[in-house]
């Protein structure tokens, strides 16, 4: 059993409990990882594989929702408006993983096989396709699509991966697609999921497809890695066109999906009469729709040149943390075989089947749904636009979210840490990482209220970790920043940085997959406003993997810095290493294996900047991390 202490989670007993207690020490440093250490644990974990009733640590963090702006009125959904409009949205933001196939697949180490394309440090190789040609019509299991050349990339847009969840299957898992009979046109980008805020105008109910990007020229019969992209947003917005891939495709090359999944309470909604329809599986159908459209991929990939057999699921912010729910998701197990996670840690605090069913019957209850047996065939009746309106509210990041991924159901029994603990985690490899400076978009919640003072963040910290407080309190004194940036660093390092190492040091030392993990930052970056510094923040790295015709990067070393990005993301794709399947790495810095020792006597991460990407040290003492975790 466990018990919350002091902020940390105590463990008693003997067994699994005692090589609990001899883990929780490693990563705490009062115990060293000794091999006698690491055989009893994988003793425990082998013999718990059967059954999930043992408890992890309890995930103690939470997230905000952004505060939704005014809805608006649905407008036409043309791929070159969702371009435009798309630009202008917030990036992703987060305001608050299935064992190795067989074939090409890589194996439990991360090794490739010789069938899955894999590229060196060196420029990745190109199809000489003629730019002004028409990509060639592809068959997929639903029938024949259509596609769009953009320079040097070919794109498929708005392929339907299940039915429209609308009437009844509205809060229903998702359904087979229907084939079509023709050729699909796929040159226009679908609705975004719906929603409120920038993209309400472009969004729609019916919003469950996917988009599939492939080097122009490239031979539809090749085996070319597959990277499946889940947009962030809060759980609440964003679309998979939000994602100009283009570099990512012709850097690998890769196949690059980017997929839609319902939003907000159309995605995460519980409710009593929904866990009786389901026989006990209520919400999470935003998590059931990203399984669906990995099947398709499974299903399809082959027909673009891409290797079903090699997938590389990767998310920012919200995406991320879907990311974590599908290492954890029985259902989604053997449909991928690499996960990458930024800015979203796998040990955020995911709300239980009871905390989400409060929620979603307080919702009902607003929207005038009152009865809890007829709650669920009542909220069908009611518009979209409605129901996203009235589920909208405004948390701090330290409380949860209120629609998200909900835990204790068929979907996702566990949480991704409970899941690891009991061996029931996705057997892949792993990288993942970090802003230097994520917290300050998360600030607004607090300076919509008034300015930001010492005295306020002294009151915050004092409230929210009172168990901690005075430690708290000495290790960010007033003063030396803004009050503003001085809360910005307590949510960076609690919420973000300490998390992501935390679950990096457990699935390197319990689960046993390769991780690498990495800090990104851009040191030169003007502060946003005087009560910041300057640096990079939340979403600053998409600029740099998904720069896109719309670039934000101005320099030569940040033009650098992305082209040496996309070359570890992408040979992190193709081989299950970042530095590639060789043992050459070119110019390229060789990224160190996440090792647990590291994080306090080496380096244990990359650092990537425009100014110098190298092996890094002390980040677990920079931020602070032995008072969080």
């Amino acid at each position: 059993m466990s018990r919350e202490r002091g902020g940390q989670t105590a463990w008693s007993g003997s067994g699994a409990d005692g090589a609990r207690i001899q883990v929780a020490g490693i990563l705490a440093g009062r115990r060293r990882l000794t091999p006698a250490v690491v055989m009893a644990w994988r003793r425990v974990a082998a013999s718990s594989r059967s059954s999930h009733a043992r408890l992890a640590p309890v995930d103690r963090t939470s997230r905000r929702a952004r505060r939704a702006p005014p809805r608006g009125r649905r407008n036409g959904w043309f791929a070159n408006t969702v371009a435009t409009v798309v630009t202008l949205a917030v990036v992703a933001a987060g305001t608050s993983a299935c064992l190795p196939g067989g074939g090409g697949g890589p194996d439990a180490a991360g090794r490739s096989s010789p069938s899955a394309s894999s590229s060196s440090v060196g420029a990745a190789p190109t199809f000489g396709a003629d730019p002004k040609g028409q990509p060639p019509v592809v068959a997929t299991a639903g029938g024949l699509v259509s596609g769009v050349r953009a320079g040097e990339v070919d794109r498929y847009h708005a392929i339907p991966f299940a039915a429209p969840p609308v009437g009844m299957l509205r809060w229903a898992a998702p359904a087979p697609p229907k084939p079509w009979q023709g050729i699909r046109d796929g040159s226009r980008g679908a609705p975004a999921c719906a929603q409120t805020g920038t993209l309400s105008m472009l969004s729609s109910e019916d919003c469950l497809y996917l988009t599939v990007s492939r080097p122009a020229g490239a031979p539809t019969d090749g085996h070319l890695p597959v990277i499946f992209w889940i947009h962030g947003g809060a759980f609440v917005g964003g679309t998979g066109e939000q994602a100009d891939p283009t570099a990512l495709t012709t850097g690998g090359p890769a196949i690059v999906v980017t997929t839609n999944y319902r939003l907000g309470a159309l995605g995460y909604l519980v409710l009593p009469s929904l866990a009786q329809e389901s026989g006990g599986d209520a919400g999470n159908y935003a998590t059931q729709d990203l399984t669906a459209s990995l099947r398709w991929v499974r299903n399809n990939a082959a027909a673009f040149g891409g290797d079903p057999k090699n997938v590389t699921i990767m998310g920012e912010s919200a995406g991320s943390i879907n990311v974590c729910a599908l290492l954890a998701a029985p259902a989604a197990n053997g449909l991928f075989q690499r996960a990458i996670m930024e800015s979203g840690p796998c040990g955020w605090k995911l709300p239980t089947m009871a905390a989400a069913s409060q929620t979603g019957t307080a919702l009902a209850n607003r929207l005038g749904c009152v009865d809890a047996a007829t709650a669920a065939f009542c909220l069908r009746f009611r518009p979209a636009t409605e129901i996203m309106a009235s589920s909208a509210v405004d948390v701090s990041i330290f409380n949860p979210f209120p629609f998200s991924p909900a835990v204790g159901g068929k979907t996702l029994p566990l949480t991704p840490s409970q899941a690891l603990w009991n061996g029931k985690l996705a057997n892949v490899p792993m990288l993942m990482g970090t802003v230097h400076d994520e917290g300050r978009p998360f600030t607004t919640y607090w300076a919509n209220q008034g300015p930001i003072t010492d005295f306020g963040v002294d009151g915050i910290v004092r409230a929210q970790f009172p168990d901690r407080a005075e430690r708290v309190l000495a290790a960010y004194p007033p003063g030396k920043v803004p009050a503003r940036e001085r809360l910005s660093r307590i949510i960076t390092d609690l919420m973000f940085t300490c998390q992501t190492t935390t679950f990096a040091q457990l699935t390197a030392a319990i689960a046993r997959v390769p991780t690498y993990l990495y800090e990104f930052d851009v040191p030169e970056r003007p502060a946003a406003s005087p009560e910041f510094g300057a640096g990079a923040t939340h979403g600053a790295d998409l600029d740099f993997l998904l720069p896109g015709l719309n670039s934000k990067l101005t320099t030569p070393k940040q033009h650098a810095l992305s082209k040496t990005m996309i070359g570890y993301w992408t040979r992190f794709a193709a081989t299950g290493n970042p530095n590639g399947a060789g043992a050459a790495t070119g110019s390229a810095v060789a990224w160190p294996r996440f090792d647990v020792p590291a994080v306090r006597s080496g380096d244990d991460r990359l650092l990537l900047t425009p100014g110098k990407t190298a092996p890094a040290a002390g980040t677990w003492s920079a931020h602070h991390c032995d008072i969080w975790s």
